[in-house]
């Protein structure tokens, strides 16, 4: 019996200091439609810069939505992030610009928005290690430190994920010499009720540019 309870007492510390069995476990618990919002700052073309965004999920078929409410060259822009593209909308131009994953950038964005819903594919372009535990409002987090393995906009993010329920908190982006490019935490998280086709809406009137 002592036997027994000491393989499961080592079994648990093993699995909790594996970032990669961490980040599994984010992708089953959020493996069904959900919606959240992104709040906090980031390094805008003028400075520091308020980021307020709603983001919206559909995990099973890999599209994810994101609507900027705040900063003021964002607003009415929205990004779809699916399989294999990258939709960014342009309010001011009416703009529709769709280009591969590897090839999207958002504009006045130094960073891309889609590691706020798909940790797998960001695992898969960033090395994660797991520095420790710790107490945020929501609850206990781990703490993982990730290296970005090619150019994303970013050279480092640090990743809080709740323990309890486990979903990513709170992101922090950094650059090559160490500067916050964008300091942003998940909340208002909930499960609803959403479809592929409901996300991938535009204007009929926009233009449709493929880069």
């Amino acid at each position: 019996m002592r036997r027994t309870w000491w393989l499961l007492v080592l079994s648990a510390l093993a699995w909790a200091q594996n970032p990669e069995a961490i980040l599994e476990a984010v992708t089953k618990n959020l493996s069904t439609p959900w919606q959240a919002e992104v709040q906090g700052q980031i390094q805008g073309p003028s400075g520091e810069e308020t980021l307020r965004a709603r983001v919206y999920a559909v995990p099973q078929e890999g599209v994810y939505r994101i609507e900027f409410l705040k900063p003021g060259s964002l607003e009415g822009n929205f990004t779809v992030v699916t399989e294999k593209e990258v939709w960014n909308y342009l309010y001011l131009t009416n703009q529709l610009i769709i280009a591969p994953k590897e090839k999207a950038q958002v504009q006045n964005l130094g960073f891309s928005p889609q590691a706020f819903g798909d940790l797998k594919a960001l695992s898969e372009k960033v090395a994660f290690t797991l520095e420790g535990e710790e107490a945020l409002p929501e609850g206990v987090a781990w703490r993982l430190r990730g290296r970005a393995k090619e150019r994303l906009g970013f050279k480092e993010v640090v990743l809080y994920v709740l323990k309890s329920d486990p979903r990513p908190l709170r992101f922090l982006f950094r650059d090559e010499g160490g500067k916050t490019l964008a300091d942003l935490r998940v909340v208002n998280f909930k499960k609803t009720p959403l479809r592929a086709q409901d996300l991938k809406r535009y204007p009929k009137d926009a233009q449709v540019v493929r880069r």
